[in-house]
């Protein structure tokens, strides 16, 4: 049985992209965790439990963390939240936590509003601040450990903004000196962590310009 706590509206706002056998997974996930548990209903704590491990992969429940890296993980997430928060009519955030899980330290969620799903269109500022976000953590570190003390732990941000850079550059047209034509094979939905093609159908003339215009 499903709590009477569960808000299915936000459940469909943290998992935009989710198809049905993505939502039948995610309810079977949270349905083991309350199994465990030894709880009669699903709540949305094993709801939010069973998206982390889906997204990130199972916590590690063995994993040893000091308290040092503690703080700069919750320092680097507060940072993506904190810029998220800043940005105008940018998605809420939805959670922050600093269990890590598969290769994630951390991980904060924000929740698409309806409009935005529904529509499934991203305007050219939405992107940049996407991007800032995506950065946000690695502010944070500088600005709370100093420059010479930041981690890797921006990886995956780094990914994500050359992603979505690269979109706006080859795919959507935001890009003044290549205009308004999409070059390149692109693939995938940056906006879901999905890789894209790297498969070029233009110059090497074009690349450099495209190059430059990502950075």
């Amino acid at each position: 049985a499903i709590g009477k706590d569960v808000d299915y509206e936000k459940v469909a706002r943290r998992t935009p992209g989710f198809t049905g056998a993505d939502l039948q997974n995610l309810m079977n996930e949270a349905a083991i965790l309350a199994a465990r548990r030894e709880l009669k209903e699903i709540s949305k704590d094993e709801i939010s439990d069973a998206l982390e491990r889906i997204i990130a992969g199972p916590e590690k429940k063995n994993a040893v963390v000091s308290e040092e890296k503690k703080r700069l993980v919750a320092y680097h997430e507060a940072g993506h939240a904190l810029v998220g928060a800043l940005m105008p009519e940018y998605d809420p955030v939805a959670k922050i936590s600093i269990i890590p899980r598969g290769q994630a330290g951390g991980l904060t969620f924000f929740a698409p509003s309806e409009e935005r799903l529904e529509s499934g269109l991203y305007s050219r500022s939405y992107l940049e601040n996407q991007m800032a976000v995506a950065l946000g953590g690695r502010v944070a570190e500088e600005v709370i450990f100093g420059d010479e003390n930041v981690t890797t732990g921006a990886s995956n941000d780094f990914m994500q903004v050359s992603r979505v850079a690269r979109q706006m550059v080859e795919r959507f047209g935001f890009s003044k000196k290549i205009g308004q034509v999409a070059v390149g094979g692109a693939g995938g939905n940056p906006f879901l962590g999905q890789s894209m093609s790297s498969q070029k159908d233009y110059s090497m003339a074009t690349a450099d310009v495209v190059d430059a215009e990502v950075r």
